[in-house]
């Protein structure tokens, strides 16, 4: 069994501050960032480099975009801010390869770097974990959208105190939250305008309300204190009609007025034109840490921030291939394990998986394939890194990591991993399992030896499944 001690970044109390931030008193609070002229950015520094002004006032209700060359006219930048879910408490392994190494065609400002990086993530949390950043650049750069992203948030922090934006911009009242807010943002455009890039405020998305839940006059205040947070951000960014993305927040018993903040948050968005609410509700969580989103959920809420940006409906949860209701544990040895599938339906691969008893980490890493059926050619090779190795996702008895995508048809498949006997992990010879929408197990599969290699010999399951090891999400 694994001890985990919960990052709980949305409450006042037992907080791990983590780099870029200290303690003070029961808040984790922003170090100082760094503004001044030793820190602009050269032209090369962010990538959309034209001559004009900056254009701060026009209207962001256009997207920027460019003609033929490619260069925008105008490029749209976005403020990110709230508390621990938009820090970012999900492993940074629910995000696909191509993008954890940051992506210099979408930069993004955080205030814990004080200057442009390329759009990676970014969390006082640490390098484990990621906030929805990511997904969000990436959301939109598909979309073909010219963006900057400028990102402020710490954990445990409410709207009431802490993000209090004062009545004017001179108000020494102003919470430190927005203080900083507005120092990042400084900076930001300080690097912007330097490099000669044409820019205009285009939205404020807002990820925070689990602290005000957790106390009943901060809940009852929530709908006054975020209507005037909106104002206050559109004045300071002289853009009234700037949209703004509003994350409906979801504790589930943990916050003892979830109701009254969601409802807050539900009133503002419909007295609102210019905001959107973004539902959050359904987005799967950390079973260890259920303050926060896990790979897939925390990848999928920035997802779903872009699609709100996008003006897109939002997509469903991926499934699980396998779900694991009971399931015995004595397998040891030298095979690859899996089981033979069919799909009705196309279905693209997002995470795969390796099965843990009880909740167990993965203790060796290991390699997944799946095979066509047919010809036995393989079509998807990945690699499941043990706990030590990363940080990965458990759901319904698998240890989930996240792929580039990939895209199978209907037709038959076999799926397997590699184990090792004597290794630190154990499978199962004998399992109950549900499968996933469009796919049916039809097999048990292995074969015998130390190498990844199509599992030759199956035998017929029932509502048994032998030799349970892979697993992977899919929408």
């Amino acid at each position: 069994m694994i001890f985990f001690v919960a990052l709980l970044g949305c409450t006042h109390a037992s907080l791990t501050c983590g780099p870029g931030t200290h303690q003070s008193g029961e808040e984790c609070l922003a170090d100082p960032v760094a503004t001044d002229t030793d820190t602009a950015a050269t032209v090369d520094s962010v990538p959309w480099v034209d001559t004009g002004d900056s254009t701060a006032d026009s209207s962001p209700a256009d997207s920027g975009g460019g003609g033929d060359s490619g260069v925008p006219d105008v490029v749209d930048v976005y403020i990110l801010a709230g508390q621990s879910n938009m820090d970012g408490y999900s492993v940074y392994t629910g995000l696909p390869p191509a993008w954890r190494e940051g992506d210099d065609a979408v930069p993004l400002y955080w205030s814990g770097w004080g200057t442009f990086r390329p759009d990676a993530p970014a969390s006082y949390g640490g390098a484990a974990y990621t906030g929805p950043e990511v997904a969000i650049g990436q959301t939109l750069a598909a979309a073909g959208r010219h963006v900057a992203l400028v990102k402020h948030a710490v954990g445990g922090t409410d709207l009431y105190a802490y993000w209090y934006p004062g009545a004017t911009h001179d108000d020494a009242t102003a919470g430190p939250g927005w203080t900083t807010l507005m120092t990042t943002m400084a900076g930001a455009t300080t690097e912007l305008d330097a490099a000669g890039t044409p820019w205009r405020w285009a939205g404020f998305v807002w990820m925070q309300g689990e602290s005000d839940a957790l106390v009943d006059y901060e809940a009852a205040a929530y709908q006054d204190n975020l209507t005037h947070l909106l104002a206050r951000v559109r004045e300071e960014t002289a853009t009234p009609d700037l949209p703004a993305y509003i994350g409906l927040i979801a504790c589930q018993d943990l916050c003892g007025y979830l109701d009254t903040v969601r409802t807050a948050q539900a009133n503002v968005v419909a007295a609102d034109v210019n905001a959107t609410a973004v539902e959050t509700i359904d987005l799967t969580r950390n079973v260890y840490d259920p303050w926060h989103y896990d790979g897939p959920g925390g990848r999928q809420l920035g997802s779903r921030f872009g699609e709100a940006i996008l003006g897109e409906a939002t997509e469903a949860p991926v499934s699980a291939a396998l779900k694991v209701q009971s399931s015995s544990v004595d397998y040891d040895g030298d095979y690859t394990v899996g089981w033979a599938f069919s799909l009705s339906r196309e279905a693209t691969l997002t995470d795969v998986g390796g099965f843990a008893i009880s909740g167990n980490v993965l203790g060796t890493s290991t390699e997944f394939g799946i095979w066509d059926a047919a010809t036995q050619e393989l079509l998807v090779r990945e690699a499941i890194p043990s706990w030590d190795e990363a940080p990965t996702s458990y759901r319904d008895g698998f240890w989930y990591t996240a792929i580039d995508p990939v895209t199978l048809p209907p037709g038959n498949y076999v799926v397997g991993l590699t184990a090792w006997l004597g290794d630190a992990d154990s499978y199962s010879d004998n399992a109950t399992v549900s499968a996933g929408p469009g796919l049916t197990v039809t097999a048990g599969a292995y074969h015998a030896g130390e190498w990844l290699t199509y599992p030759e010999t199956q035998f017929a399951t029932g509502s048994a499944i032998s030799f349970l090891g892979p697993s992977f999400l899919y929408w």
